[in-house]
């Protein structure tokens, strides 16, 4: 074997090596950018506390690492809530420390009564959680030798520029819009619910596959919370005129409604159908359903429209099929409970057929809001 063998084998394999790790970091480009983000805001908060000469910089830092998020919104929403904190906590810990300076012997007391009324206001409003904490720094912290409004201003100082250097390198640094996130999750509902309505195909055919109903609904729960989250973070976003939200309150409310749809569909899926015919109409239809849904959750991501004649006609074809069983007498035969099946899936799939009709048109009012 030639001598450059081992050299060429272990340049290779560093190539190799090279692209496993792009793939690795290509995947994780979010938290890449984000941890991106996260140090520029650092180093911008701790060179500016040391540019203004604040004598407890390092809060300024401290509230740049807290505030800054994957998103514009979400940096928006964390730096109020802390820079509303720490001004009620500022206020709180500079009058209580001015009565600690008249009544020294009382500090223990004075501190437990401050961070009482402090806790009841966050109890009330959780938004100000950090003001307890800015008022005990400032009455056991360092700023306790200098005068209660001027530790006061010093501190609201330190975090406005954590707060503000948090919004400007997540505007600036790989800008995030919680409108992205609103798409993506989108998506990602309904991706999920088309999943289940899958497993409920496979399982009317006679072929069910090994879906976990209970961690498919708990995923979907969970992703319909962060699309709310989202919504919220986008509304902070519009409210300062950095983004524009194109997607209307009404979807989320929409995909509850898909969601419990599909709930429905499954409960009456728990035992075989005794309507014989009924079970491949019903198949066909949530088949045309989850294209439906998929297609229509894309177009608001710039995707191709969904064929909703395609959709209308496998509808009308359901239809068609169970007014067939109606009409031959076939569902008088069934008792209480397998009646109750029948026609709960059935009013479960026409529940289907028109909150699908009514997401189309969120999307579309989304789709038309943004061009």
């Amino acid at each position: 074997m030639p001598e450059t063998a081992p050299s060429d084998w272990r340049r290779f394999a560093g190539v190799g090596f090279s692209q496993k790790a792009l793939k690795a970091a290509a995947a994780r480009k979010t938290e890449i950018r984000h941890a991106i983000r996260v140090s520029a805001a650092v180093g911008a908060a701790f060179a500016l506390a040391t540019l203004l000469r604040l004598p407890q910089g390092y809060w300024a830092v401290f509230t740049a690492v807290i505030v800054v998020q994957s998103s514009l919104g979400a940096t928006i929403t964390a730096s109020m809530e802390r820079f509303m904190g720490t001004v009620v906590g500022a206020l709180a810990g500079a009058v209580a420390a001015y009565f600690h300076s008249k009544w020294p012997e009382f500090g223990g007391l004075i501190l437990c009564v401050t961070v009482a009324l402090l806790a009841f206001v966050v109890s009330v409003r959780p938004a100000l959680k950090v003001a307890p904490v800015t008022a005990v720094i400032m009455l056991i912290g360092q700023a306790t030798h200098m005068d209660p409004l001027v530790a006061a201003s010093l501190r609201v100082a330190e975090i406005t520029v954590g707060s503000l250097v948090g919004v400007a390198a997540t505007l600036l640094i790989f800008p995030a819009r919680a409108h992205a996130s609103v798409v993506t999750s989108v998506q990602k509902i309904a991706g999920l619910q088309a999943h289940i309505l899958d497993s409920y195909i496979l399982m009317l055919r006679g072929t069910p596959g090994p879906t976990d109903y209970l961690k498919a609904q708990d995923d979907l729960r969970a992703a319909l919370a962060k699309l709310q989250t989202a919504m919220t973070e986008a509304d902070r976003e519009n409210a300062t005129k950095l983004s524009e939200r194109s997607v209307s309150d009404a979807l989320p409310r929409t995909l509850w409604r898909l969601r419990n749809d599909t709930v429905m569909v499954g409960r009456t899926l728990r035992e075989p159908l005794p309507a014989e015919g009924l079970a491949p109409a019903a198949a066909d239809m949530l088949e045309a359903s989850a294209k439906f849904l998929r297609g229509t959750a894309d177009l608001l991501a710039g995707g191709a429209r969904p064929d909703r004649l395609a959709f209308a006609e496998a509808h009308q074809t359901f239809h068609a099929g169970v007014e067939g069983l109606r009409k031959n007498g076939l569902t008088r035969e069934l008792e209480f409970d397998d009646a109750a099946r029948v026609f709960g899936l059935v009013f479960a799939i026409e529940n289907l057929f028109g909150n699908l009709s009514d997401f189309e048109e969120r999307i579309e009012e989304a789709v038309a809001k943004k061009d």
